[in-house]
């Protein structure tokens, strides 16, 4: 790549892109029998207690007047004074009696409808939380992280949520480090770069370097081939931005998709003394989990001893992850 004169890291000062619980137990406890019917009034015999409360009140069931929650009554007869011989009229006593049994029977369908309703509320509130936890984790920070290659390492770029491998020699940049291009094809800010070969030879920077950038571009195939012009005019000098192939569809190993565009071009470095003579940028554009549009860009100098490959940097390509 280009040396100190035209080369964009070799100038000083460049500055980083701005970068429930489950559903409660609310099952209703079994209400036991009641007698199917009240025995007619005996002379001296007690008769039915009013006023007592139902069996089995669960929380949030609205309450008989002075009932305590949970607590559960016995259902009995309250002793009362000997009322005398029969009057004519007892049938104000049944109709007391049905009067009990209607309340009781409302009682239930209303406890049944307030436990249905809190039931509903715990379901709802548990399906938020299995949503919320699917959320992945707050901001990352650094500049590396576990390889997903065996052998490798992981470079991340926090600020994108995004991560790719890269040989183990590879050095990696700190987190705001950036792979810039201002070109009369456009401008890049990469991050996440990653380098190898440092002054390999006295006309190239390195042999071989990585980075992600955004793009103004809307979608990923015009995002591959128009950052692929700009690495090839920023980092080789080559105003054409270079040989470029057609846009094909690739798929990572993780399964993000998008484009792939390789740029070629002639390249001869302005110190004597590098056996390089021509350059190959590798560009694939994807979004990430944000619905960012994002390029992978490698530049690798060609004719050059030690050279990553083709195949080399694809398995770099492929590498890439949301993160």
């Amino acid at each position: 790549m280009a040396n100190d004169s035209d080369r964009w890291w070799e100038a000083p000062g460049m500055s980083g892109e701005t970068p429930q619980t489950g559903a409660d137990p609310y099952s209703q406890p079994a209400i036991p029998q009641q007698p199917g019917g009240y025995p007619p009034p005996q002379y001296g015999a007690p008769q039915p207690g009013y006023g007592q409360p139902p069996y089995g009140q669960q929380p949030y069931a609205p309450q008989p007047y002075g009932q305590q929650p949970y607590a559960q009554q016995p259902y009995g007869y309250a002793p009362q004074p000997n009322p005398g011989p029969p009057r004519r009229n007892n049938g104000a006593g049944v109709i007391i009696a049905v009067v009990v049994v209607v309340a009781l029977i409302a009682v239930v369908v209303i406890a049944a409808v307030v436990i249905g309703a809190s039931s509903s509320d715990d379901t709802s509130a548990a399906a938020t939380s299995t949503t919320a936890t699917t959320v992945k984790a707050g901001p990352l920070t650094g500049a590396t992280t576990a390889p997903a290659t065996p052998g490798s390492k992981g470079v991340l770029v926090a600020s994108y949520r995004v991560a790719y491998d890269v040989p183990s020699a590879w050095s990696v940049s700190a987190e705001y480090d950036t792979m810039s291009f201002t070109t009369a094809l456009g401008s890049m800010n990469g991050r996440g770069q990653a380098t190898e070969g440092e002054s390999y030879c006295p006309g190239s920077a390195y042999r071989a370097m990585a980075g992600v950038t955004t793009t103004t571009e809307s979608d990923p195939a015009s995002a591959a081939k128009a950052v692929a012009k700009i690495a090839a005019a920023g980092g080789y000098s080559d105003p054409t931005g270079g040989k470029l192939t057609s846009p094909t569809a690739l798929t990572t190993q993780s399964g993000v998709t998008g484009q792939f565009v390789e740029s070629t071009g002639p390249w001869k470095p302005a110190i004597a003394g590098c056996t390089a003579d021509s350059y190959s940028v590798y560009t694939f554009a994807f979004k990430n989990a944000a619905d960012t549009l994002l390029v992978l860009t490698l530049l690798v100098d060609r004719n050059a001893t030690g050279e990553l490959t083709a195949d080399q940097a694809k398995k770099i390509i492929t590498s890439l992850r949301l993160v």
